[in-house]
């Protein structure tokens, strides 16, 4: 009896010390998927870009806001493992490929949508370096999107479908302020994208030479070649040991 009581304590005691992981993985698993379904959405946009420039627009600006949930979640994990909490550390960090893409990531995300915003703004007349600057940073950010995709799409649904039980097993305390805050990131980039309107007017009567999209074409290449040289490389996890603190 005693040892059943010692255990149940330990038990509670590690499920106690452990929420500060089970909080930012839901929080982290949630806007991601939020933002999985507009990226998607964004990019059937662009295949049509020639006739739904305005759409595009739109949808990147409404993006913004579950962008900033998104890298502010995986941040904290980073700042909190980095700098030693113990109970961080005990996690361990991402897979060793997920780290080394990890910055060029977030640098061709922040290009491609300060670049957009840039273009947003200066309208068709005055894109200059922007423009190019938002075609190739987002031919080089569908790749490596595609394999940090790969990486979590089965953990993902997992984690919010746990996250939205109401089965005492799966509860993580948190769950109404992780939902009010990715409704509320959604709400912030709906109002921004519809101030935006006005501003990006000028596009909606722009046309580009090509039906198509030739980043996105470049993109798509680029994602399938990625996804076959990284897919090999995400199931082992031999050489995390050699990265375990890179």
């Amino acid at each position: 009896m005693i040892h059943q009581q010692t255990r149940h304590t330990r038990k509670e005691a590690h499920s106690r010390r452990q929420l500060p992981i089970l909080r930012n993985e839901r929080l982290t698993a949630v806007a991601g998927l939020v933002l999985f379904v507009l990226i998607l959405v964004e990019l059937l946009v662009t295949a049509n870009l020639h006739h739904l420039l305005s759409v595009h627009i739109f949808v990147g600006v409404v993006l913004s806001g579950p962008l900033v949930v998104k890298m502010l979640s995986t941040g904290y994990r980073f700042v909190r493992y980095y700098t030693g909490s113990p109970v961080f550390v005990e996690k361990g960090p991402p897979h060793w490929l997920l780290r080394l893409a990890a910055p060029f990531l977030v640098f061709l995300t922040l290009l491609v949508f300060i670049s957009g915003f840039a273009l947003a703004f200066l309208g068709p007349n005055h894109m200059g370096i922007f423009f190019e600057v938002h075609a190739a940073s987002v031919a080089l950010w569908i790749p490596l999107t595609a394999v940090h995709v790969y990486a979590h799409f089965r953990k993902v649904p997992r984690l919010v479908v746990h996250d939205l039980t109401k089965q005492p097993g799966f509860h993580v305390s948190g769950r109404n302020g992780r939902i009010a805050l990715n409704v509320l990131s959604l709400i912030v980039g709906l109002v921004a994208a519809i101030v935006m309107i006005p501003v990006s007017s000028p596009w909606s009567h722009w046309r580009f030479a090509r039906d198509f999209s030739p980043p996105l074409a470049a993109g798509i290449v680029l994602a399938v070649v990625a996804l076959f040289v990284a897919i090999p490389l995400l199931r082992p996890r031999k050489m995390e040991g050699a990265f375990r603190r890179l």
